[in-house]
């Protein structure tokens, strides 16, 4: 059986709440289509790894339990609309030594095991809103919106990274934990 697989860090329960507070400050912002990201879902992905067969998992967490797994730091601060994925997001502009070659490492690992391999640089961020078209307030207005939030960043140091298996329900999408490895061990 398929799996559709990522890797990603874990807001604690205080950020998540913030991060539903952000929500409801942009929601007007955006047009009425997007959809909110719930609040059980929200994470920051380290490699989207695609679909996957039960021994190319089986392999990656074996390739996973011998990867260092430095303790992370990672600032978000911006507001972004990603047109072309449809995506609103919290973002960080900086992405510190540790972290960017966790993540070169999680993608040679993918590559390795013919999962998917991002075409992209690895952006911190962390997803807010799907189906999102546009911000009719302008993307200026909504970087302000942060001013009005009882925080104006996002500071995750995640104590471990998280395998999920991304599963349709007919309730949507849930995010379902696969495998933990702590950080900083």
């Amino acid at each position: 059986m398929l799996q559709r697989l990522f890797l990603g860090f874990a807001p604690t329960e205080i950020q998540r709440q913030q991060l539903g507070q952000l929500q409801h400050i942009l929601i007007n912002s955006l047009n009425p289509t997007a959809k909110a990201v719930t609040a059980a879902n929200l994470h920051l992905t380290l490699a989207f790894l695609g679909m996957a067969t039960e021994s190319q998992r089986q392999q990656l967490i074996s390739l996973l339990d011998v990867l260092d797994k430095p303790q992370l730091s990672v600032r978000l601060h911006q507001i972004a609309l990603w047109p072309k994925a449809q995506v609103c997001c919290l973002k960080g502009t900086e992405v510190d030594a540790e972290l960017a070659l966790l993540a070169e490492q999680t993608q040679a690992i993918a590559r390795d095991l013919g999962l998917h391999v991002s075409e992209h640089a690895f952006r911190p961020h962390i997803s807010l809103f799907r189906k999102a078209k546009n911000l009719s307030l302008g993307q200026e207005t909504c970087l302000n919106s942060l001013a009005n939030m009882p925080f104006n960043e996002l500071t995750l140091v995640p104590d471990a990274l998280h395998l999920y298996h991304s599963a349709s329900t007919q309730s949507g999408v849930e995010y379902r934990l696969l495998h933990t490895w702590p950080l900083g061990k």
